[in-house]
């Protein structure tokens, strides 16, 4: 039990309408008896009058108190919505430095104490804190997934069911000279089939669900002088990315970002792929080869007023099946326009086609995006201790539950402590302090 009181201002030294310090603690009735010199109701909302310990008045608000175990950190807790002056706060909490156990609260230390009183788990709170950086519409609706607890249910699912098993398995081994019947073996293999297969399927949507949470990866690359910062900047509507004349401008990687339907893009502008002798272009260009390795979307362009386009589009290698391929400056006279469904004529000068392209990448980037619906995990830890326990419950036999049920249950019960690394029920205060370390004041 945490002995002391904490408190924090939601809004603090900041002149607003209204600031709500709130309270969370085992001093939080002495602290309403001391503020207001009378009860309140629990889940209602109070006007009272608010004084200092000398019995002078400070201010009239609004107070709503939560008595354990029914608040939102499953201590006392109590919200003072006062006047936005930053006098009244600073009074306030002045005030609430003069009683015994009662201090500031740490960033993060409220959602922590909901955490270690059962109110939600570590995946509720990582949600939480993906749903307070979220920019995006996905990403906000991905993130509300695991802070309302569809995420954790589906795991408390396949822990519930490992639990089932590994209660016949110590039965079986307390009376060893009983043999597992045939069909409880049978039905064994098929829950640890199906664990197995959802355990397979959140990987892999994991994959995908991380592009929602981090961006999709768009890489624009083409020889130096093709139109790829140009093109850029006419994608965002703003001079992000450096436009020059001159070849071998962009020497490092420049990334915008930018929302797309609700989806978070990082884009890419990279250094022009060429043969030189100069070690920073090459640098760059080592550099644009070993991102577009790892992008979602591959964006190659061409001047199509060079009558090498061709061969220079065919010397930019396609390491995505996600690829489009762009034919710049279709507004010069001597410029071919190419017929081809395999390429976008554009000017970047004029805005043709530009259109056509930008839907074309919307699809893509919607194809990349929906291929991590319905996500149970999203997180790097999330994704190495499912494989962990994917590779627990894959190194268990047909045979081994018959004449080694020990060493299935060892498995099994390793499996379940793995589940709880994710879920935060054991050993889990590293990431607990790097969680809460990124949350505000009063959170």
């Amino acid at each position: 039990m945490n002995r002391d009181t904490i408190y924090a201002s939601l809004t603090r030294y900041q002149k607003t309408a209204i600031s709500i310090i709130r309270v969370s603690g085992p001093q939080t009735k002495t602290i309403l008896q001391n503020f207001l010199k009378k009860e309140v109701k629990a889940k209602e909302i109070n006007l009272r009058n608010i004084y200092d310990s000398n019995g002078e008045f400070i201010d009239q608000g609004l107070i709503l108190f939560f008595s354990k175990p029914h608040s939102p950190t499953g201590e006392d807790v109590v919200e003072f919505h006062v006047h936005g002056s930053i006098s009244i706060i600073k009074k306030i909490e002045l005030e609430l430095d003069k009683i015994e156990y009662v201090r500031e609260a740490e960033p993060g230390e409220f959602t922590k104490r909901s955490l270690q009183n059962d109110k939600i788990d570590l995946l509720q709170a990582e949600g939480l804190d993906d749903l307070l950086k979220a920019s995006t519409e996905t990403q906000r609706k991905r993130a509300q997934l695991a802070f309302m607890g569809s995420v954790s249910s589906k795991l408390f699912g396949w822990r519930d069911e490992l639990i089932e098993i590994s209660s016949y398995l110590e039965t079986s081994i307390d009376f060893s000279d009983e043999e597992l019947p045939a069909n409880t073996i049978s039905s064994f293999k098929k829950k640890l089939d199906k664990i197995k297969e959802n355990l397979l399927f959140a990987i892999e949507k994991a994959e995908f669900s991380k592009k929602i949470k981090e961006g999709v990866k768009v890489v624009v690359s083409g020889p130096p002088n093709a139109g790829k910062s140009s093109l850029i900047n006419c994608l965002l509507d703003q001079n992000i990315s450096i436009v020059s004349a001159h070849p071998g401008t962009t020497r490092d990687i420049v990334c915008s970002t930018v929302d797309m339907n609700g989806v978070c893009v990082n884009i890419y502008d990279t250094a022009g792929l060429h043969k030189t002798d100069n070690e920073i272009e090459i640098e760059g260009i080592k550099r644009a080869m070993e991102l577009l390795k790892i992008s979602d979307i591959q964006i190659r362009v061409v001047d199509g007023n060079d009558h090498n386009w061709k061969e220079k589009l065919s010397e930019i290698p396609v390491v995505n099946r996600f690829t489009i391929d762009l034919i710049n400056k279709s507004d010069l006279k001597k410029r071919e326009i190419i017929k081809s469904s395999n390429e976008i004529n554009i000017s970047t000068k004029t805005g043709e086609n530009l259109d056509t392209f930008t839907k074309t990448l919307k699809e893509n980037i919607e194809s990349v995006v929906n291929k991590g619906d319905n996500p149970i995990i999203f997180r790097d830890r999330h994704i190495k201790i499912t494989k962990k326990i994917l590779e627990c419950l894959n190194s268990i036999q047909v045979k081994d539950i018959q004449t080694s049920p020990e060493l299935v249950a060892e498995d099994i019960r390793h499996a379940l402590t793995l589940i709880g690394k994710i879920t935060g029920s054991v050993g889990v205060e590293e990431v607990l302090d790097n969680l809460f370390k990124n949350f505000c004041i009063g959170k």
